[in-house]
């Protein structure tokens, strides 16, 4: 049953219940006392025995007081009310049709609480709860008796006794709404020292002292309150407010976070403001069980699945997100954006499935063909998956098995073309999107397309893309054919590096660039002396020539980071001049 249709009920029967209510003389109306208690029926596996408890508490309560202090609201009230509204007369209700139905037979207190059998007999736990404010209350001792009456007897004089702090707890709470915190402190505390049990009257007492800046006073009453009740849900509110007030915020805020959400596992949106400060506080995994209890207690819920789509994520258990994200667009196929295929793809690369993650952007990049993100999820997963089945064909080879080294490093390379098409998509879609052109130069680079990669460099740098990101890819890529040339000694190589690294010097001038650009000029220098000789080529002569230039340019200021290499390089360049100018001469008529 819902609260919003008992007061739904309440607007087309209220009428007739309260004029039952008002038919009775003006004289018994002037002698009802100021305070009316509702004892609805109690929970119970066995619906006959929640209503003969109930019954039970409110004949042994009407008999512990005095009707001029006391009015238990009588069944016959509870269940006119209820059956007006449309209600069952023997099903307990929700937390919120309590108060509504508590609000309705004008009852200033309530009970909740459960009733078992066991093997001795019966075990009652129950709870005063104010109507104004279901989260105040005061937990009553559990009893367990042989027989039920007994039971209910002792729950009756713990209703009766808790009820004695209320005077106490009303008048710290009209001083408080009125910012006179000292009084309300004063008589909230007083009741509290009477009574050190009464956690109505501390938690006003508590809240009282938080208003009036004196936090530590706060939080020792709330923390004495949540001791004695763990479910008290003003105090431990209160103690999250307070925890994380403090600077830095005090780490035992999240346990109070956890003990909140347990307090009430039924309030879904208490649930989902806990997950939330989990999720602030930088730690979402603590708020995995919370979201996983709210979905077996509300399967297919879009908006549960949602949240807890989120927060798997956020805890990174990509298992878990993708069960819970495939599930959501099944119920809630509006939920299926561009923005989920992208976090999926992604929770597939977190659990190193790049096929599943291919299969997952490329769903995503049919659906939206212009969304940059999904396109680059795709390439990533594309990529990681090409260079991964190439590195295995490399293995295979190596180990002799041919035929399959082959085939997979063919497919590798299959996937890298498509890593390429998918980021290329992704910048064109989104000309300043940074990890689409690291991913697309990635794949360039492994494809062997040198050419392809210098150009699409220039392109990201004239597209805006911050230089000092294109100038450290350039570098990267000059470098690694530095390291190409020294291993195969080849001229083209070194060529190939100084196209690079003066493209990075030139976005972001560096002492790596120009001593690179200095060594590789060096070899290449080097290489083409020998060459001239043996070809009698003025080509070649004047390569020479030209490269001993280059290095004698760059590597002074490379010497800043590599001076004894530097020094190297530029002592060993006078020995070939001679040479060169030579060569330059003869070679070159």
């Amino acid at each position: 049953m819902k609260a919003t249709q008992l007061r739904s009920g309440l607007r087309v029967a209220g009428a007739a219940v309260l004029a039952v209510m008002l038919g009775a003389s003006l004289a018994e109306a002037q002698r009802a006392p100021a305070e009316r208690v509702m004892i609805p029926t109690l929970q119970s596996a066995d619906k006959a025995l929640g209503v003969q408890a109930a019954e039970a508490i409110r004949d042994r309560l009407t008999k512990e007081t005095n009707v001029r202090e006391l009015v238990v609201v009588p069944k016959a009230d509870i269940n006119n009310s209820l059956q007006s509204s449309g209600y069952s007369t023997t099903e307990a209700l929700a937390p919120s049709d309590a108060k509504a139905l508590a609000t309705l037979v004008r009852a200033a207190q309530y009970v909740d609480g459960t009733v078992t059998r066991t093997a001795a007999g019966y075990k009652i736990d129950a709870r005063l709860i104010l109507t104004r404010d279901m989260t105040r209350g005061q937990v009553l001792p559990s009893v367990q008796s042989a027989r039920l009456d007994d039971a209910a007897n002792q729950v009756a004089k713990a209703i009766k006794a808790a009820r004695r702090q209320i005077p106490a707890e009303e008048q710290c709470h009209n001083n408080s709404s009125q910012g006179q915190y000292q009084a309300a402190i004063a008589a909230a505390r007083a009741e509290v020292q009477r009574n050190p049990n009464a956690n109505i009257a501390a938690a006003c007492l508590a809240q009282a002292y938080a208003r009036a800046k004196m936090e530590d006073s706060a939080i020792a009453v709330a923390e004495r309150i949540r001791s004695a009740d763990p479910r008290n849900i003003t105090a431990l509110r209160l103690l999250v407010e307070l925890y994380q007030a403090k600077q830095p915020p005090d780490p035992k805020g999240l346990d109070v976070l956890a003990s909140l959400a347990a307090a009430d596992p039924t309030n879904i949106r208490q649930i989902q403001d806990v997950v939330t400060e989990f999720g602030k506080a930088g730690q979402p995994q603590r708020a995995i069980p919370l979201v996983r209890d709210l979905l077996q207690n509300n399967p297919g819920d879009p908006q549960l699945l949602s949240l807890a789509w989120i927060v798997y994520l956020n805890a990174r258990d990509f298992q878990g997100a993708i069960n819970v994200g495939n599930e959501l667009i099944r119920v809630d196929t509006a939920a299926a954006t561009a923005d989920f295929y992208s976090r999926l793809a992604g929770a597939y690369v977190g659990l190193n499935q790049p096929e599943k993650a291919v299969e997952a952007a490329a769903r995503g990049a049919a659906k939206f063909p212009n969304d940059p993100n999904v396109q680059l999820i795709g390439a990533t997963a594309l990529l990681r998956a090409g260079q991964a089945q190439r590195a295995a064909g490399d293995s295979l080879r190596a180990a002799g098995q041919i035929q399959q080294g082959t085939v997979q490093t063919q497919e590798g390379t299959a996937k890298l073309q498509r890593a390429a098409e998918y980021a290329r998509r992704a910048v064109s879609a989104n000309p300043k999107l940074e990890n689409g052109y690291l991913v697309l130069i990635q794949a360039q680079g492994d494809l062997g397309q040198t050419d392809a990669v210098a150009s699409t460099l220039q392109e990201a740098a004239r597209n805006g893309v911050n230089k000092s990101i294109i100038a450290a890819l350039a570098l990267q890529r000059g470098n690694a054919f530095f390291k190409a040339g020294q291993a195969s000694k080849s001229r083209d190589d070194f060529t190939r590096a100084i196209r690079f690294l003066a493209m990075s010097d030139s976005l972001e001038a560096s002492a790596d660039a120009k001593f690179l650009i200095g060594a590789s000029a060096f070899y290449v220098g080097q290489s083409a002396t020998n060459d001239a000789a043996d070809r009698k080529s003025c080509e070649l002569a004047r390569t020479a020539r030209d490269s001993f230039t280059l290095a004698q340019a760059n590597l002074p200021a490379g010497g800043q980071k590599f001076p004894n290499e530097a020094a190297q390089l530029l002592t060993a360049i006078p020995q070939f001049s001679p040479a060169v100018n030579d060569y330059v001469k003869r070679f070159c008529r």
